[in-house]
C-alpha cells in the first residue's frame, strides 16, 4: 500500500512544549489547591494538546489525517472522489513542494520533497482522473 506522509509544518519548538507542560501541571496543581474543577479541566486539556500527534498522508484511499492523543484516536479521510483540485507551490528556498489539496471550499496543505511530490500527484490522478492539477498563480 502506497502512503506518502507529509512534513509536519506546524511542529512546536521544544521550549514551547516544555512551557505548555509546565502550565498544564501548574493548572492541575492550582485546581487541587483551590478546589476548582475548571482549572483541572484546562490543565488536562493543555497536557493532552501537548501529546497530540497529527499525521497527514496521501494513501490508496485518499487524503488521511490521523490524530492520536493517547486517550483518543481519530481518522479523517477525504476520498479521491471528493478531491477536486491539487495546486502546486514551490517553497521559497526551492527544496520542497507544497500541495494544496482541495475539497469543496476546504483545503489541506501537504509538503513533500521535490522527488516525491510527482508520485503523490500520479497516485491522485490514477485514483481520480478528474482531479485538476495546476500551479499556484502569483
Amino acid at each position: 500500500m502506497r502512503k506518502y506522509v507529509s512534513y509536519n509544518r506546524k511542529a512546536l519548538r521544544k521550549s514551547t512544549r516544555i512551557a505548555a507542560v509546565v502550565a498544564g501541571i501548574f493548572m492541575i496543581g492550582l485546581a487541587v489547591f483551590i478546589g476548582s474543577w475548571h482549572a483541572a479541566f484546562i490543565g488536562i486539556v493543555i497536557l493532552l494538546a501537548m501529546v497530540l500527534q497529527k499525521e497527514i498522508a496521501m494513501t490508496e484511499e485518499g487524503l488521511e489525517v490521523n490524530y492520536d492523543m493517547i486517550v483518543y484516536q481519530y481518522k479523517e479521510l477525504w476520498p479521491y472522489e471528493e478531491i477536486e483540485d491539487i495546486h502546486k507551490e514551490l517553497s521559497p528556498d526551492g527544496t520542497k513542494m507544497a500541495l494544496h489539496v482541495m475539497k469543496d471550499v476546504m483545503s489541506r496543505k501537504l509538503i513533500y520533497d521535490l522527488d516525491v511530490y510527482e508520485e503523490v500527484i500520479a497516485l491522485a490522478k490514477e485514483k481520480n482522473p478528474k482531479i485538476h492539477v495546476a500551479d499556484v498563480d502569483f
